[in-house]
Parts: C-alpha cells; structure tokens; sequence
C-alpha cells in the first residue's frame, strides 16, 4: 500500500502528570517496578525514530502514530492496558461520530539488536587463569561469563537478538560470539563466552593486549550498530524506513571494569562522536575503579553500578528487565480526523487507572481527498 508522510513536525507527544502517588508500584512481567506516578508516552524524543518524517497517512483515510511508554527517569513501561481517551481538535471536543481515535499495544514486528561490549583487559585475564570448581564467588571471569549467559538467557527472543564482542587495549573491538551479526540462537551467543574458559584462547587471542580501550571501543560499537539498523552521518535511518510494518533497533551494553587507559581516543571526542546518533540505546555497568561520570554518559539509557563480583548478577538482571520493558512498551494511535482540509490541531487526552497522559500534534491535511475513515 502506497503511505505519505504529511505532518510538519514531531516533538514530544505525550507528556503525564501523575495520577497515582510515590508509594504506588507498577508490576511488569510480575516483577515489581518503582514508578513515581508520573508517566511519559512518546515517539522517542530524541528524534524521528519510528515514524520518520512524522505521522503516517495511509489512502484508507487514518492517521497512525507509534509512541512508548516511559516514566519519568526515561525507563519504559510495559504492559498498559484498559485505556480511555477523549479527543480535541482545534481547542474542541470532538465526538466520535465524526472522528475517531484507538490506543492499542503495538503488534507489529519490532526488533531490537543488541551489541553486548565486554572489557577483556589485563584484570579479567588474570581471573580466568584462576577458575575453579571450588572458589569462584569473587573470580570476576567466572562471575562476568556466568552472568552475561544468565542475561542472554533472560534477554534474547526472537524479537531481541544479539551479539557479543571485547575490547582490550587493541584498536578495534572483535567478536567474541560464534556470529559477528545479532542472533536469537542462544548456544552460539554463551559457546562465545565459553571460549574464556579455553586457556589457548586466552593466549592466542587476550594476553599481552592488557590495557583499557574503553573510549575507542564505544565508537567502533557504534559504528556496527548502525551498520544493522542504517546510520547515515549521525541521522538514524532504519534500513526498513520504507515499510511502516516493522521496525529495526539498536541497543549498546558496555560492561568494564576500568578506566580508559590507552588514550587511543580522547574522553570528549568519544562523546561527541555518540551525541550524533541520538536514536542507538546505549546502556553501561561500571565495576571497580571505572570513571563514573563517563560510564554514566556512555550509558545515557541506564547506566548501573557495581560494587563487587558477587553484584554482576544483579545488574545484568536489572538491566534485561529494563530491556524486555522495552520490547512490550510501544503503543499505536490510530486516529481519523473530523477536519477535512487544512490543518488540525489535535490533542488526545489517555488514561487508564493509574496513568494519564496528553497526546498533541498539529497535522497538515493533504487536500482535495474524500478521506473514508476505515477504523
């Protein structure tokens, strides 16, 4: 089916005041999630991302928005239902005899491609030589293989796939899983992290290259996450941006247990580098002696930090509920106007029992079409 993109622009589209109080607690997936009672639904703000140049109109006469749900940290919540809505255009309230508004989760196929980025310096080297049967609660290469295998199994389906690369001192990052493309097929993803166990791989592949290239190894994920989506010099173009059907995503985890000590790249120069590419996820743990205040912009999505060895499990967990939220946390508008030329100025008020929200946009009608509304 042939679509036009007719809206002008897009900002935020929905903005929440609370309607339950700090003490309230949203459950997702039966796992008890703080909210504050404030709620954010929008089309990722930080730029088209899924929508392109703004609304979709298709020629059986509806208007489609996909927007998500967050709270007020930026967290995405999954799993809202029970919705009602009231509809204004131009500063009035509309019936739905003469237009028509629906809010429903998204069932189109949406796929986030995860780049999991681990730091094989010197420090975990030397843990791995370490392993054992009997003592690994403190080992970091026991504890980080371990916990990186518990979240691909808590993380990975089909519609979240992965890949798994390191970084060292050495100039470019490598891929450590059986695939240098995201895939589902978890034994492929954990015989990679397996391969730390392999004392030959450690000597033909690790030792020697002990230092941290931390800021590099940003950039060069970068580089390969937008290689699986389409990144165009710093605007985030889906490879799929034609077909409105389905949607392509990239996300980033960086975990390092260290500071940046290579000086390949310079700190701001790897920030502003990923400043461009507003519409990658990127995510960070931070372990040890790390430079919190850079792993907090690295990871601008969630950035966790970790006390000891024993706490990786706890991270990878917090961070694969965060990242499973998202994957349950879109919702499509779809919307019929009573305006027939000219623009409109529409604002669509949603709540639920917990949660309300605005939904505002100003939409340029095409003209001279005899629009069938076909909700």
């Amino acid at each position: 089916m042939k679509k036009y993109f007719v809206i002008l622009s897009i900002s935020v589209l929905f903005i929440a005041c609370g309607r339950v109080g700090d003490e309230d607690r949203l459950t997702i997936s039966g796992v008890p999630v703080a909210s504050s009672g404030n709620i954010m639904f929008d089309v990722r703000s930080k730029s088209q991302l899924v929508t392109k140049n703004g609304t979709n109109y298709d020629d059986k006469g509806h208007y489609s928005m996909l927007v998500q749900s967050k709270d007020k940290n930026d967290n995405p919540i999954g799993y809202l239902s029970d919705f009602t809505y009231e509809l204004f255009e131009n500063g009035s309230k509309s019936s739905q005899g003469e237009s028509k508004v629906i809010f429903n989760e998204d069932t189109r196929p949406t796929t986030n491609k995860i780049l999991l980025l681990l730091d094989f310096s010197g420090s975990l080297i030397g843990d791995c030589d370490r392993v054992n049967s009997f003592e690994n609660e403190n080992n970091l290469c026991y504890q980080l293989i371990e916990s990186a295998k518990q979240f691909i199994d808590d993380t990975v389906t089909q519609k979240q796939t992965m890949a798994i690369y390191y970084f060292n001192s050495k100039k470019n990052i490598m891929p450590l899983s059986d695939t240098a493309t995201p895939t589902s097929d978890k034994i492929k993803l954990k015989n990679g992290l397996s391969k730390l166990y392999d004392s030959k791989f450690r000597a033909d592949y690790l030792e020697g290259y002990n230092s941290t290239n931390l800021n590099g190894a940003v950039i060069e994920a970068t580089k390969i996450a937008c290689l699986w989506v389409g990144c165009n010099d710093g605007v985030y173009q889906p490879v799929n941006d034609a077909n409105f059907e389905s949607f392509e995503f990239a996300s980033i985890v960086v975990f390092t247990d260290g500071r940046d000590l290579a000086k390949r790249i310079d700190k701001i120069d790897m920030l502003n580098f990923i400043s461009k590419y507003e519409d990658l996820y990127y995510y960070s743990i931070g372990l040890g002696d790390v430079d919190t205040n850079t792993l907090k912009s690295i990871g601008r999505d969630r950035y966790i930090p970790v006390k000891q060895n024993s706490d990786l499990d706890g991270a990878f967990d917090d961070l694969s509920i965060q990242i499973k939220s998202w994957g349950e946390s879109f919702y499509k508008v779809d919307y019929c106007p009573a305006s027939q030329e000219g623009s409109v100025d529409i604002k669509i008020e949603v709540e639920n029992d917990n949660y309300y929200g605005v939904i505002s946009d100003i939409i340029k009608l095409p003209e001279n079409i005899d629009f069938r509304c076909d909700l």
